[in-house]
């Protein structure tokens, strides 16, 4: 069932060793909804539901590459080499992808890459395992935050957005413009929340990390998340201290406690380019590799239906075009036999070889055709009243079934072309001797 296009799937952080749960289920009309769930119901998830973990901030990295090319395909060739410029350990040692693409100001593209040391992602498994989980997707922290949050509270065109998720014993944050995200942090807190975890530290900490992406005087929405948002006088001396710095207002998002499991769910649901999967190569669920291998089974098994049909395609094209040759080859041997009856000819030389026949044929019927022809009389008639009508005065007149030739006089060349005129309409080849005019 995993990976078949699931209408549910759970979404699973561990927060201090321990899972927060949530199932999510998309309905017909394509809304979602989520129901929060104890960590011993989803243990069993294998036959109902697959999986959606995450991978730390503090535990991998996000960064923008720009490529040299505006094209998708050349940009994803060259990506690969050039993060593994900016990785701080081998390429071959991680996991990777790349989640998003967008133009940067030179109009080429730049792609948001995501990655994690290959170690890490087995321990993370490792840990969801410990607690009874399998998860098919290892997602990123970072992004489903962000993603999670625009989804909820759409943004406004420009504005500069921070999302803060505060757990007993971490805060995160991620910081983007518009929908456009932008970095990610992480910090390490105490198990429980006390003086060492007053909102001053947590906000003398964020600064550090803030200042050098934001503006002083910026003007930035907060939203925040975590089990300590639900904690209003927590998060409002929080924000207080962020506002002095970077104003703007602040909202929590509802249901903060599993604001973080609920944002797996929703984007593994969703699916698309932008999804972010660091479980992969020997890492892969094995149910997503039994999926996987029989999509390539559907997938071969489609070409070779393909490949069959269109070799019996291809027998058959063949087989009508051989009949038809045979029908035209017969049909040109029985037209050869009725001009040539009793002739052999050799096939390919029909055409030739009854021409020949039927030239011999006409000579030798020429007399029997010449009998049926228009008679001389009537031939002669047409040309002296053609001679009267075009006022030309016939001298001499030679007239046979091979050639006719006049001589005689008109008053003006004019009556002369009429006259060649009226000889052509009646079916001879005319050529015309001019001479000059006599003394009368």
């Amino acid at each position: 069932m995993i990976f078949s296009p699931a209408k549910s799937w759970f979404g699973a952080c561990l927060q201090a060793g321990k899972p927060a749960i949530v199932r999510s289920t998309r309905s017909l009309t394509g809304r979602i909804s989520h129901a929060a769930v104890a960590a011993p119901a989803a243990a069993t998830n294998k036959n109902l539901a697959p999986a959606a973990g995450c991978i730390g901030i503090h535990e991998s990295l996000t960064l923008w590459l720009d490529t040299p090319f505006s094209s998708r395909n050349k940009a994803a060739s060259v990506l690969p080499a050039m993060l593994d410029v900016q990785l701080p350990f081998q390429l071959n040692d991680c996991c990777y992808c790349f989640t998003r693409f967008r133009k940067n100001e030179s109009g080429n593209l730049s792609a948001l890459a995501v990655a994690a040391r290959r170690a890490i992602v087995e321990q993370k498994i490792q840990a969801y395992q410990a607690c009874g989980l399998d998860p098919v997707i290892i997602d990123h922290e970072g992004l489903a935050l962000w993603d999670a949050s625009l989804r909820e509270k759409p943004p406004l065109p420009g504005a500069v957005r921070a999302v803060v998720c505060l757990e007993p014993d971490h805060a995160a944050f991620v910081t983007g413009t518009g929908r456009e995200y932008r970095n990610s942090h992480s910090l390490r807190l105490p198990a429980t929340p006390g003086a060492d975890a007053s909102p001053d530290d947590i906000f003398r900490r964020i600064h550090r990390n803030l200042r050098a992406e934001l503006q002083s005087a910026a003007r930035v929405e907060w939203f925040f998340c975590g089990s300590l948002a639900r904690q209003p006088a927590f998060i409002g001396n929080l924000h207080r201290l962020l506002a002095a710095e970077w104003p703007g207002p602040f909202a929590a998002h509802k249901f903060p406690d599993v604001f973080l499991p609920r944002a797996l769910a929703a984007r593994a649901l969703a699916g698309g380019a932008e999804r972010c999967n660091l479980r992969q190569g020997d890492l892969t669920h094995p149910g997503l590799r039994r999926a996987q291998k029989r999509k390539a089974t559907a997938s071969t098994a489609l070409f070779l239906a393909a490949g069959i049909v269109l070799c019996a395609f291809n027998l058959a094209w063949q087989a009508a075009g051989a009949a038809f040759d045979r029908a035209a080859r017969n049909e040109i041997t029985r037209l050869a036999a009725e001009i040539a009856p009793g002739a052999v000819i050799p096939y390919g030389r029909e055409a030739e070889e009854a021409a020949k026949i039927v030239r011999k044929k006409s000579s030798d019927n020429a007399p029997a055709l010449d009998y049926f022809a228009r008679p001389l009389p009537v031939r002669l008639a047409d040309i002296i009243s053609a001679g009267k009508e075009c006022r030309v005065a016939f001298m001499r007149l030679e007239l046979s079934r091979e050639k006719t030739a006049v001589s005689g006089t008109s008053e003006d060349w004019n009556y002369c072309e009429r006259l060649e005129k009226q000889l052509r309409h009646f079916g001879y080849q005319t050529e015309m001797e001019r001479k000059e005019a006599q003394d009368d």
